[in-house]
């Protein structure tokens, strides 16, 4: 249990320095996207390049990746049940907000100092579900909820997808994984050692984006996407761990990983469906902390470290 603490604290001093060295104005909000483009197109492709050296597809990774995609859409599926009532730029916040997972950014981080490799894979599998759901299916659906039918094309979708590193990188070694092909091992030392950068750099950048100020207006909305977060995790974690056909380390890792914090891009997405942009920002940054607790208690629980 100390091991878990340390490291726990480590990620949340972390977050807690990259938010004091912007306030100390060392950084500030602008260097975000110089820091997010390092870890989503450099470094965290090298940590999901280097998890595949020995790795070997198999029937419980598949099952892994079509959960990504079914919580994904049972969730959507409730929040618009939930939500019918609500105006459109209402409705496209709590889908964009209340639904995905941050994996990349937080999670595989996390997970990635106290797990191996195959058991990191498992985060990466989800992930390969998850980022296909976010990064087209769950924008789309709000775009057509707050702006009507037509306003999201196949091409904008195709673009959004291809131009996530992360997805190409899962894509490409899932191919050859399924082809067979190995790359040689200078790749995966490579990768390994950019890698190595990734947790330090992601854990900083959500320091840096963190940003409590909010307006009164809109915190009755971001109360409820909150709480509706953290009921559908702990329901999910709970018929994952319990009832997910498949090997327990797989259930034991999938139910923790439903506990990840809202996409880091969710106030990019929310602004272009015409809501208050500030509202995702700064529930983005309250969820990152939680999260993160949350996930060191089920690690702790469930006996994983």
């Amino acid at each position: 249990m100390e091991v878990v603490l340390t490291k726990a604290f480590g990620f949340l001093f972390m977050i807690a320095m990259g938010f004091g060295l912007k306030r100390g104005g060392l950084f500030s909000q602008k260097d975000t996207d110089l820091l997010t483009r390092l870890v989503m197109k450099i470094t965290l492709p090298m940590v999901i390049i280097s998890n595949f050296r020995t790795l070997d597809l198999n029937i419980s990774f598949l099952m892994d990746i079509g959960l990504g995609f079914f919580v994904n859409f049972v969730t959507i599926g409730l929040v618009l049940f939930l939500t019918r009532k609500k105006q459109p730029a209402e409705r496209a916040f709590f889908i964009i907000n209340g639904t995905g997972y941050n994996i990349g950014l937080c999670t595989l981080p996390f997970m990635q100092s106290f797990f191996e490799a195959e058991s990191v894979a498992i985060v990466c599998m989800f992930d390969v579900g998850n980022a296909i759901m976010v990064f087209g299916v769950t924008f789309t659906v709000a775009m057509l909820i707050a702006k009507g039918k037509g306003n999201v094309s196949g091409k904008e979708i195709a673009k959004t997808l291809f131009s996530s590193m992360p997805f190409v990188a899962y894509l490409v070694m899932i191919s050859l994984c399924i082809l067979g092909i190995h790359l040689p091992n200078i790749v995966f030392d490579f990768a390994g050692m950019i890698g190595q950068a990734n947790t330090f750099l992601a854990m900083i950048l959500i320091g840096i984006m963190f940003e409590p100020r909010m307006k009164k207006s809109v915190l009755k909305d971001m109360g409820n996407v909150f709480v509706f977060r953290i009921v559908i995790a702990c329901v999910f974690s709970y018929i994952i761990y319990h009832y997910l056909p498949g090997p327990m380390l797989h259930r034991q890792i999938l139910s923790i990983v439903v506990f990840s914090p809202i996409l880091s891009i969710a106030p990019i997405y929310t602004e272009r469906c015409g809501y208050d942009r500030s509202a995702a920002a700064v529930l983005n940054s309250l969820m990152l902390p939680i999260s993160l607790i949350l996930m060191t208690i089920l690690l702790i629980v469930l006996k994983l470290y």
